[in-house]
């Protein structure tokens, strides 16, 4: 602003001086030519995390580039195919910072959901630039333009926060920089909208030749976005190299490296004793996580196959790159995975940060019949600890299986077939002795789940469903339950629920029912999974030696080709969207249901699990010792038959 200064007399001089006000220096300052990650080193604040204070890009070097990618004139686009605690979501952060303070423009963040979004602008971007000083004399100072859908600073920078659920949220603005976060936690809608990605991609078509956009997530499964964007967007994937501390050879690190000692398997034990090592595969060296975190601060990015200017630039990471994640965390992962095929879906996405491709191969009757032992129907194997039943309830009879379990979850079936009413049920589950294999000792059902599946009875006063439940409460004497199937996962694979009325009725049931909700897609896919189960496996894929491995499923000798269809009576399939889903091939398919409840009622989410029940038979031995418990099972065995059923009954607070 030009002022006079003031004047004595008519012949004084006049003295312009020159005083700027605060926006007008802002407009004259002489532009930074900094980076994305250089201007975070020297403008963000970290406000929360594990390492608070000034942005460092030495913790997590491989940022580094992503980061600096977004300055290339030519590049639109770049996507993170990150595991989780990577810090892949301070990429789009420390990007917002430099934007703000070198290059303003409208700018979208998406996130999946409005809670994690309104989180998200909460806890993580308005705190980092209330806390970022450069950033902060930039914010507006109306407490109405910083709120969690919307920040506006003063330059003419505007921040717009929304969610993928939402179309018109994502429908109303254009934009130069659009942020997408966790994408393959997106949903479609379910509508005549287009997907989420598709309808935010239009919002950037008004600026063609200088628009950005960072996809970024943890990856599912083939129907997950992120994959779907590396594969047929990306005009080049990168992956990082790191250096090896001792021989200096660079090498992408690759878990058929890793090593642990051959006579640990449990993976409480090596994460505890920090027990892994990753193996340079030029010099053999074994790097501990300290080497390990200096092999990558040594490392740089690669493409498989680099392209000129590429529009699109794709980078992929797992997580043993990162600093916060132990060599040892991740072999404890894959070794969990070996036993659960949700924990190995796990390990391959949020470890290996790759997308999850699960092989569907219809099988054939005389696959599932090779699963035939020499035992013979009704005897119950010296290795077993407990039996359970499954039971599906028709309008007229019922189908059942009985399975013993080991305490490693391996399994026989030993009894299956057809009842046709009440009381044989109650005969099978409190009366039916199995002997035990060279033993005249024998065991009974420990626990029976029976389905409580709607449906008219033969009665015209209850539905089948009623029937089951005034059964249970009469009968069911703390070894015969209740189950209910889910129509959607759910995060415990059993969940107990209380029902207090009948359904029809809707009579009040005395003191309630309690029913377990059993996610059926996860024991379809649980029962599948077990069938295929072997010789153990190491990293690489080589069976270790003659050891099997845990939960495979048997058949006794007589299983016959009936049994073999009702299990093949469903198959995992595709939709016209790429959806998993269950279908039915075959009319009857008793038996999967039937042994999906077996295995629900040996899960380790109900409570108490067969696992605690093989702890608790560590008995104590005449001699003084004491059982282990793969010899549960036999010490089991060896007690009278009395005495055996009543401390179990006894454990289960019966």
């Amino acid at each position: 602003m030009l002022t006079v200064a003031d004047q004595t007399n008519s012949d004084a001089q006049i003295c312009p001086v020159f005083f700027f006000t605060p926006g007008e220096r802002r407009i004259f300052r002489r532009k930074e030519n900094l980076t994305v990650s250089q201007n975070a080193a020297k403008y963000r604040i970290v406000t929360n995390g594990p390492r608070p204070g000034r942005w460092s890009n030495d913790l997590t070097p491989y940022l580094v580039e992503p980061m600096d990618t977004l300055n290339l004139p030519w590049v639109r686009q770049i996507i993170l195919q990150f595991a989780p605690q990577t810090g892949k979501s301070q990429v789009p952060i420390n990007f917002l910072a430099y934007v703000i303070l070198q290059d303003p423009g409208p700018c979208m963040y998406i996130m999946p959901d409005e809670k994690t979004t309104k989180r998200t602008a909460t806890r993580s971007l308005i705190p980092m630039f209330r806390n970022s000083p450069r950033i902060a004399e930039l914010m507006s100072p109306n407490s109405s333009d910083t709120t969690r859908m919307a920040v506006h600073f003063i330059h003419g920078m505007d921040l717009m926060m929304a969610w993928a659920t939402s179309a018109a949220e994502m429908a109303s603005e254009s934009v130069r920089y659009l942020i997408r976060d966790e994408i393959d936690k997106f949903k479609d809608f379910t509508g005549k909208e287009a997907d989420p990605r598709s309808l935010s991609d239009q919002r950037t078509n008004t600026f063609p030749d200088t628009c950005k956009i960072i996809d970024l997530s943890t990856p599912s499964d083939e129907t997950g976005y992120v994959g779907r964007a590396m594969e047929t967007e990306a005009d080049e994937i990168r992956h990082y190299w790191a250096v090896c501390p001792i021989c200096r050879e660079p090498q992408i690190l690759v878990f058929e490296q890793f090593s642990w000692p051959n006579s640990v398997r449990d993976p409480r034990e090596i994460y505890r004793k920090r027990l892994a090592r990753y193996q340079c595969n030029t010099c053999g060296m074994l790097w501990d996580d300290y080497q390990r975190n200096l092999a990558v601060r040594a490392g740089f990015w690669r493409s498989d196959n680099p392209v000129e200017r590429p529009v699109s630039v794709g980078f992929h990471l797992p997580s043993w790159y990162s600093p916060f994640i132990s060599l040892s965390k991740v072999v404890a992962e894959y070794l969990r995975g070996l036993e659960d095929p949700s924990k190995k879906y796990a390990f391959i996405t949020q470890h290996a940060a790759e997308v999850y491709r699960e092989a569907i191969n219809p099988k054939k009757e005389d696959k599932i019949l090779e699963h035939r032992t020499d035992l013979r129907p009704l005897i119950v194997p010296k290795e077993a600890v407990a039996l359970t039943a499954g039971i599906d309830v028709q309008k007229f009879g019922f189908w059942f299986v009985v399975r013993a379990w080991a305490d490693d979850l391996t399994s026989w079936l030993i009894h299956y077939g057809f009842l046709s009413n009440f009381d044989d049920v109650y005969t099978l589950i409190f009366e039916t002795p199995y002997r035990i294999q060279d033993s005249e000792e024998v065991m009974e059902i420990w626990r029976a789940a029976m389905d409580t599946g709607g449906g008219e009875s033969d009665s015209d006063d209850w539905t089948r469903t009623e029937e089951i439940y005034m059964w249970l409460r009469e009968n069911g004497r703390g070894r015969v339950f209740g189950t209910k199937g889910t129509s959607h996962s759910q995060l415990q694979r059993v969940r107990t629920t209380l029902i207090d009325k009948l359904p029809r009725s809707s009579m009040v049931i005395p003191g309630g029912l309690e029913l377990r909700m059993i996610d059926s897609d996860a024991f379809k896919g649980l029962v599948h999974w077990r069938l295929e189960r072997g010789f153990e496996i190491d990293a690489k894929g080589n069976a270790i030696g003659e050891k099997e491995e845990s939960q495979r499923f048997f058949l006794h000798a007589d299983t016959g080709e009936d049994y073999a269809k009702q299990i093949l009576a469903e198959e995992l399939r595709r939709d016209k969207r790429g959806k998993k889903k269950w279908v039915k091939v075959r009319k009857d398919n008793h038996y999967l249901d039937c042994e999906c409840l077996a295995a629900a009622a040996a899960d380790g989410s109900w409570m108490p699990s067969l696992t605690m029940l093989a702890a608790y038979l560590k008995i104590q031995e005449p001699d003084g010792q004491l059982t282990s418990v793969k010899s549960a099972g036999q010490a089991n065995a060896q007690r009278p038959r009395q005495q055996r059923i009543v401390a179990t009954a006894s454990w289960m607070g019966r």
